[in-house]
C-alpha cells in the first residue's frame, strides 16, 4: 500500500462513523498494514501521533536512530553527551510498547534510583511533548507507578515498562526485551550473568509464540565510550561481527559532539571551554564527547586492569584525618609547571606495614594553572599545613629549581598570615641552608633531580607497587557521580558544585590515562618510559612518581636500621 493511501486511511479512520463488531472487523487487515508500517517508520508514527499543531520535531538524525532500533533485535550506539540518546531510547521503549500490545520491556543502568529518574523524567518530557502518548498510558491506581526507585508505566493494550536494578534481586525476573543505559558503567557479571538473560521469552500473540518477531530477546546498549578491555567493549565487538554476518539482526551506531552542535542541542562554545579548562584530558575527552574507546597503549609499561583492580577509595581528603592510624603520615608530591604547563601535585596518605613496604593511599590530587612561583609556593604551603604533612617533593630539575627559591622563603598568605620557609632535607652542599631562620620547618622538602638511574629505580618501584597491590586510587568519576546522584545533597547541587565534587576522581583518571600511555624503551640498563601518543601528557605521572620515589627511599632507610645489630660493632668477647 502506497504512503499516501495509507495517510488517507487514516483520515477516514478519524471520521466521526457509528461502530459495529462487523465495521471494525473489516477494517482490521487495514489496520495491520498501518501498524506494519509504523513498525518499520516509527518517525512517521511520532509525526502522526504529535499531531498537526505541535511544534516538536525530531531531528534527522533521531529519526535514523528510531527507525534501526524497532528494526534491528540487537544495537548498540555510542554517543556523547548531549546527543539526546536517554530521550531517544525510552521513545523507541514507549513506541514499541503501543506498537507491540503485552510487550514487556525494562531499563536498567548502574544504579535503580538513577535508571528511575531518568525514566521518570524522560516520560513526563515526551508525553509533555506528545499528549497522545500520555493517553496510551493505564495511570488508574495500581497500574503504573512512580517511586523513587521503582518505576513501572502499564499501557492500555497490556504492554508494561519498568526499570529494574543492576544487582542480585533482578535473578528470576523476565521481559521480552531492554534498554541498557550507560552500560559501562554496569558491572560484567551482573551484565552477563543476570541482566542478559533477563531478555529470554517471547511475546505472547493470539495464542502462539513467535521467537522470529524482532522485538523478542531485543536488546539496545546506549552509552558514551569506555575502555576498550572491558565486557562492555566486547559486547560492542560481538555485535559489530553480528551485524557484518547478518545485518538485518544487529546494528552498530556512533556519533560525536558535533551532530549536537550542529543541531544546536550543545554550545560549541562549551566544547571549547572544555577543552581549555585545567582538567582537560585529550583521552577523556576522546571518549566523552568523540565516542572513541581508550585503551592501553601497545606494551603499555602499567596495567589498567591492576590500576582499575585498586581504584576502591570512595571519598578523597581534603586535609589531616584524625582517623589515620598513629604511624600514618601525608606527602606532598610536586611536578612543577609554569607558562603554558599547569603544576601538579598529589596527595599520599602513607601507611606503614608491620612487614613488607607501606601501603600508599593517592587520597587527592591538585592542579595549579601556570602562576607566578610567588603564587604556587604559598598554595603548595597551604595544603602542606592543612595536611600536616611531613614532607614535600620538589622536581627541582629545570623550572623546580624557580619554585624551590620561593619555597626556602618566608611569605604571607592573602590575609596576611605568615607561611613559614622551608628547609631541604637532602641539601647536602648546603646550597640552601643560609636561607633558615627561627621560623624554620626543617626538612620539610625533598629535593629530587631525576637522571638515568634514579628514573629507572622509580619506574621499577611504581610498577611493582601498582601491580602488588600497595598502591590505592580514588574511584572511577562515573562511579562517584552515580553514587552522589542517590544522596539527596548530589541530587541538590548545581552543575558547578558537582563538578568540584567531582574532580579529584577526574583527576585520578587522567592521572590513569597518563601511566596507560607510557610505554618502555631502554637505553643499556636503563629503563625509558616514553608517551605512546605525545598528545597526552606525563606530569601527573610525574608527580606520582616522585612521591614514591621518596617513600621507597625512606624505606630503604628504616630497613637498613631494623638491620642493625649493636653486636656487630663489638670487638672483644664479652666475659
Amino acid at each position: 500500500m502506497a504512503l499516501k493511501d495509507l495517510l488517507q486511511l487514516g483520515n477516514n479512520l478519524s471520521k466521526k462513523q457509528g461502530l459495529s463488531e462487523e465495521r471494525i472487523a473489516a477494517q482490521i487487515p487495514n489496520v495491520r498494514k498501518v501498524v506494519s508500517y509504523w513498525r518499520e517508520y516509527p518517525d512517521v508514527f511520532v509525526d502522526f501521533m504529535k499531531g498537526p499543531d505541535s511544534t516538536f520535531n525530531l531531528f534527522f538524525y533521531q529519526r535514523i536512530f528510531l527507525r534501526i532500533v524497532m528494526r534491528c533485535r540487537y544495537v548498540y550506539a555510542v554517543f556523547p553527551r548531549a546527543y539526546s540518546k536517554s530521550f531517544l531510547s525510552i521513545l523507541a521503549l514507549i513506541i514499541r510498547c503501543i506498537l507491540f500490545p503485552n510487550a514487556h520491556l525494562f531499563i536498567s543502568t548502574g544504579g535503580k534510583e538513577q535508571s528511575a529518574a531518568i525514566v521518570r523524567a524522560k516520560v513526563e518530557e515526551i508525553c509533555c511533548l506528545i499528549p497522545s502518548f500520555h493517553n496510551e498510558i493505564d495511570w488508574s491506581p495500581g497500574k503504573s507507578t512512580t517511586a523513587k526507585d521503582q518505576i513501572r508505566y502499564t499501557f492500555k493494550n497490556g504492554s508494561v515498562m519498568q526499570n529494574v536494578a543492576a544487582n542480585e534481586r533482578s535473578r528470576g525476573l523476565r521481559f521480552h526485551g531492554g534498554l541498557l543505559e550507560e552500560c559501562v558503567t554496569i558491572p560484567q557479571q551482573i551484565l552477563n550473568e543476570i541482566l542478559i538473560p533477563l531478555m529470554n521469552v517471547s511475546r505472547y500473540v493470539n495464542g502462539k509464540f513467535k521467537p522470529e518477531e524482532v522485538l523478542n530477546k531485543s536488546q539496545i546498549y546506549v552509552t558514551t565510550a569506555g575502555y576498550k578491555n572491558t565486557f562492555s567493549y566486547e559486547k560492542l565487538i560481538q555485535i559489530l561481527v553480528n551485524q557484518i554476518i547478518n545485518p538485518k539482526e544487529a546494528f552498530i551506531l556512533g556519533g560525536s559532539w558535533r551532530v549536537p552542535v550542529l543541531e544546536k542541542l550543545l554550545d560549541k562554545n562549551f566544547v571549547r571551554d572544555l577543552k581549555n579548562d585545567g582538567t582537560f584530558n585529550e583521552a577523556s575527552f576522546a571518549r566523552e564527547y568523540e565516542s572513541e574507546w581508550s585503551g592501553d597503549a601497545e606494551n603499555s609499561f602499567f596495567s589498567s586492569e591492576k590500576f582499575d583492580k585498586h581504584r576502591v577509595l570512595l571519598q578523597p581528603e581534603y586535609e589531616y584525618s584524625k582517623r589515620s592510624g598513629k604511624d600514618a603520615y601525608y606527602l606532598l608530591s610536586v611536578d612543577v609547571g609554569r607558562l603554558k604547563c599547569t603544576t601538579e601535585i598529589m596527595i599520599f596518605k602513607v601507611t606503614p606495614q608491620a612487614q613488607g613496604s607501606s601501603r600508599k593511599t593517592l587520597v587527592n590530587i591538585f592542579t595549579i594553572e601556570a602562576e607566578h612561583f610567588g603564587i604556587q609556593a604559598i598554595a603548595i604551603k597551604k595544603l602542606f599545613k592543612k595536611y600536616n604533612a611531613r614532607i614535600c617533593v620538589v622536581d627541582a630539575n629545570g623550572l623546580g629549581v624557580g619554585l624551590v627559591d620561593f619555597l626556602v622563603l618566608d611569605q604571607e598568605d592573602e590575609e596576611g598570615n605568615l607561611l613559614e620557609n622551608w628547609g631541604v632535607e637532602n641539601d647536602d652542599d648546603n646550597t640552601y641552608r643560609k636561607f633558615r631562620t627561627n621560623d624554620t620547618i626543617i626538612d620539610a622538602m625533598y629535593i629530587i633531580k631525576a637522571n638515568a638511574p634514579i628514573n629507572t629505580e622509580a619506574h621499577t618501584y611504581a610498577q611493582t607497587q601498582l601491580s602488588s597491590g600497595k598502591v590505592r586510587f580514588l574511584i572511577d568519576e562515573n562511579q562517584a557521580k552515580l553514587k552522589l546522584m542517590t544522596t539527596k545533597m548530589g541530587q541538590a547541587m548545581s552543575i558547578e558544585k558537582r563538578a568540584d565534587y567531582l574532580r579529584p576522581f577526574t583527576l585520578t583518571t587522567i592521572l590513569r590515562e597518563q601511566m596507560l600511555n607510557l610505554v618502555e624503551e631502554n637505553e643499556g640498563v636503563n629503563i625509558i618510559l616514553k608517551q605512546s601518543s605525545r598528545g597526552i601528557k606525563k606530569d601527573k605521572f610525574s608527580a606520582f612518581e616522585y612521591g614514591l620515589y621518596h617513600i621507597k627511599k625512606e624505606e630503604d632507610r628504616n630497613r637498613k636500621r631494623k638491620t642493625r645489630n649493636i653486636a656487630d660493632m663489638m670487638f672483644y668477647t664479652p666475659a
